[in-house]
C-alpha cells in the first residue's frame, strides 16, 4: 500500500505534532485523532481503539480504515509545515496510543526521510484535493508507476536496497504518468514552437473539451494563440472536437496515442517520435519532475 497521511490533528499547536511525528530518528510516527474517545473507552490495541470509534461517529473516516490495514514495508507520504514531502516506510501496523495535548488517538511507527518540495504530480494531487480528508490511499494511473517511484525514492533516502523494484517496460512516454506528460508536451510547445504559457486553464469558448493550457507566442508579428490536449496510454483524441478553437484562430496542439480524423480538422498532432526526440535533445533542461522517471525503466 501506498498512502498519504496529512499529520492535521485537532492539535492546536501542529509545530508540537510534526516535530513529535517526524522530528527524531528512530522515533517517528504518522498519526490520526480522536483521542477523545480514550475518556470512555478500555483501548487495549488499535482494534479496540478502531470499535469505538466507529461506534461514536455517524460517518468512518478512511483514515481509519487505512490505519487499520497497515502492515510493515507499507509506504506513506506526509508533508511538514514548510511543505516539504517525506517518504516514510512503515515498521509495523498501527497502534493505540493516546496524546490528548497533540490529539493522537494511533500512530504508526515509520522511518521517515525528507524528500523535498516537489514529488510526482499524482502525489502532489493527493494533498491538495479539496476535501480530500486525513489519509487516502494512492492510487496508480500507469501499471502501479507510483508504488516503484515511491519504493525508489525510499530506496534512495534511506541509503540501502530495502525494496525491489520493478523495471518498468517501454520508454519514457509510455511510464510518465499523467501530470508529467503534460508538462513534457507544454515544455515542447514553449522550447520548440515558440511559444509562453499563459494559464493552466480553459481557453475561450470552450464549453465541453479540457484543454491543459493557452500560449502566445513569443513572435509578436504576429501574434499567435495556440491550445493543447494531451492524453496518455491508450486513450485517443477525436480533432473534431477543437474545429471551434481553429476557427478562433488558435494553434490546437494535439498529442495522444492515436488523433481522429486530423485531415482537414486544422489541428496539428504532436508524434510520439517527436516528443521523444524532443526529450534526448532537451534532457538537461527539462524539470527533474520528469527526467526522474527514467530510473524506473532503464
Amino acid at each position: 500500500m501506498v498512502a498519504r497521511v496529512h499529520l492535521n490533528t485537532d492539535c492546536v499547536d501542529r509545530d508540537t505534532l510534526v516535530e513529535f511525528c517526524l522530528g527524531q530518528a528512530g522515533y517517528q510516527y504518522v498519526a490520526i485523532g480522536w483521542s477523545y474517545i480514550y475518556e470512555e473507552n478500555q483501548i487495549q490495541d488499535y482494534a479496540s481503539y478502531y470499535e469505538a470509534v466507529k461506534k461514536d461517529v455517524k460517518r468512518l473516516n478512511p483514515a481509519l480504515n487505512i490505519f487499520r490495514a497497515a502492515k510493515e514495508n507499507d509506504l506513506f507520504w506526509t508533508r511538514d509545515l514548510d511543505g516539504v514531502y517525506w517518504i516514510c516506510r512503515a515498521k509495523g501496523g498501527a497502534e493505540a496510543y493516546c496524546d490528548v495535548a497533540m490529539d493522537i488517538g494511533a500512530r504508526i511507527p515509520v522511518e521517515a526521510y525528507p524528500v523535498g518540495l516537489e514529488v510526482p504530480g499524482r502525489i502532489k494531487a493527493s494533498f491538495n484535493r479539496a476535501r480530500g480528508g486525513t489519509a487516502e490511499r494512492i492510487h496508480d494511473e500507469i501499471d502501479g508507476i507510483i508504488v516503484e517511484y515511491s519504493k525508489h525514492i525510499y530506496n534512495l533516502k534511506a541509503r540501502k536496497p530495502a525494496y525491489t523494484m520493478k523495471k518498468l517496460q517501454g520508454s519514457i512516454l509510455d511510464n510518465l504518468p499523467a501530470f508529467e506528460l503534460e508538462e513534457l508536451v507544454i515544455a515542447y510547445i514553449q522550447l520548440q514552437e515558440g511559444y509562453y504559457v499563459l494559464s493552466n486553464s480553459i481557453a475561450s469558448k470552450s464549453t465541453t473539451v479540457k484543454i491543459e493550457c493557452e500560449f502566445i507566442s513569443r513572435d509578436s508579428n504576429p501574434v499567435r494563440k495556440a491550445v493543447v490536449q494531451v492524453k496518455g496510454g491508450d486513450a485517443s483524441i477525436d480533432a473534431a472536437d477543437y474545429v471551434e478553437y481553429v476557427r478562433n484562430n488558435y494553434v490546437v496542439y494535439l498529442y495522444a496515442s492515436q488523433v481522429r480524423n486530423l485531415k482537414g480538422s486544422g489541428c496539428t498532432e504532436i508524434k510520439r517520435e517527436t516528443l521523444e526526440t524532443f526529450y534526448e535533445t532537451h534532457k538537461a533542461v527539462l524539470p527533474e519532475s520528469i527526467t526522474r522517471w527514467e530510473d524506473l525503466f532503464r
